[in-house]
């Protein structure tokens, strides 16, 4: 394989471990127990119908894991296969994730004395999403080597960026004109401000390249991207601060076990995708190497096995909890009128048709037959659960094949790195491997 061809599969397998790690650090990690308002899930869906929707997306994913696999042993002549098959895994991967926090979060609040998120100025997710989306562009612009800057990618990048810079503006206008105080509304103006004035000279700098193609012109789009990264991470860390943020659900320790149990499912399918990526990484640098080969294998089954763990958990709640109780909560599009009785509207119409509890006891049988008190805390049954389902807690071939949950870790593997870096080629921390242990202790509490 040509060094050009090298520099775009590992570019491209850097982008999407860093996409999907950030994108599980806010939803998965963080156990915020919010209701996910993006275009890919509606408001108005049911509990079968996201369940339905997870579904199909975990065989998508094995699909396209398969896919890259088998393109692995031509990885000579199939990089740009390799390449969009990652792609497209990412973006499927990242939907799933919204799909799983939502559906974990609508589970959650339908239990007892549960209180509903209450919705702020800002939505948490959007707004990162999109600033994570522009820090990723811009980090491309700036590593892209000017002989691989070409129209078209120039045109994708530039058109990615402006879109999420009209995200960025419309929540922050949204807001402004919900605020009361001057000083506050003054600031996300002045934050908008910055964020497309300097946005606007890279574009027009970038354009100035594309009809000019010269070192000159392209270090002066280079000397851009560092101050559009800077403005819109700034405005990102503004507009997230708690007072603009709303309230996340109040859940008792049986809605919350029910939202983990999801979410660790999630977590584990997510993680052999993150491992998936820095695995063809290797392999583009030493195709003789057997051992990534392995671990390429131990992926797509630990995918299948968290796969059925999940429809499992949401079979047995879906069933437990309709078949008793025609109660749906109504958590979408809550004004402002109605988040003083949010809690209490919530209270009188579960009443005593709250789902089964037995459900809630998923993590407590777990971790009662390992010697572990029911009461520990629950960062720690999360992080625990984790471990357990990292694509790298198997020890051996039988492991892998029996589905085994107390299996070894292999030592040695595990990323190391800062989230705030999110270009960065150094090894991170895999969610769930021996190594993260620490880190995933402090996501879950937070």
């Amino acid at each position: 394989m040509s060094y050009s061809n090298v520099r775009t599969l590992t570019g491209t397998c850097e982008r999407c471990h860093s996409t999907l790690q950030s994108v599980a650090e806010l939803l998965i990690l963080s156990c915020d127990a919010r209701p996910i308002r993006t275009d890919t899930v509606s408001s108005k869906s049911t509990i079968s119908q996201i369940s339905e929707r997870i579904v199909t997306s975990t065989k998508t994913i094995k699909t396209l894991m398969k896919s890259v696999i088998n393109y692995v042993h031509m990885i000579t002549t199939k990089s740009v296969e390799i390449c969009e098959g990652l792609t497209e895994l990412s973006s499927t991967v990242v939907t799933f994730m919204e799909l799983c926090s939502h559906i974990a979060y609508i589970c959650a609040i339908s239990f007892k004395d549960c209180c509903q998120a209450i919705p702020g100025l800002v939505d948490r997710y959007s707004i990162c999403l999109a600033g994570l989306e522009i820090k990723l562009s811009c980090t491309r612009l700036k590593k892209t080597r000017i002989d691989d800057l070409s129209p078209q990618l120039i045109i994708d990048l530039c058109s990615n960026i402006s879109k999420h810079i009209s995200v960025l503006t419309n929540i922050c206008k949204s807001a402004d004109e919900k605020v009361r105080e001057e000083g506050t509304r003054d600031q996300f103006k002045l934050c908008v401000k910055s964020v497309t004035c300097a946005a606007g000279c890279l574009i027009a700098s970038i354009k100035t390249y594309k009809s000019h193609p010269n070192t000159r012109h392209h270090s002066r789009f280079l000397n851009f991207c560092d101050p559009v990264t800077s403005t819109a991470q700034a405005l990102v860390s503004f507009a997230t601060e708690e007072d603009f943020i709303g309230k996340e659900a109040v859940l008792t320790p049986e809605a919350r076990d029910i939202q983990k149990s999801i979410l660790a499912a999630c977590m584990s399918i997510v993680s052999a995708s993150i491992q998936l990526c820095k695995t063809v990484r290797e392999l583009s640098y030493d195709l003789m190497t057997s051992h990534h080969k392995d671990k390429l294998r131990m992926c797509m089954d630990n995918v299948d096995r968290s796969s059925v763990q999940l429809r499992e958990i949401l079979q047995r709640y879906h069933g437990g909890d309709h078949s008793n109780s025609g109660h749906q909560p109504n958590f979408t599009n809550s004004g402002d009128g109605e988040r003083g009785n949010n809690c209490d509207n919530s209270l009188s119409a579960k009443g005593s048709n709250s789902p089964p509890r037995h459900l809630a006891n998923l993590f407590r049988q777990e971790f009662s037959e390992q010697g572990k008190s029911p009461d520990s805390p629950p960062h720690e049954k999360f992080a625990q659960l984790l471990r357990e389902q990292s694509p790298l807690a198997c020890g051996s071939d039988e492991d892998v094949r029996s589905g085994g949950h107390n299996s070894k870790p292999v030592e040695g593997e595990s990323y190391k790195g800062s989230r705030d870096e999110v270009g960065n080629t150094e090894e991170r921390n895999i969610p769930g491997s021996p190594s993260s242990e620490t880190s995933g202790h402090s996501a879950a509490s937070r």
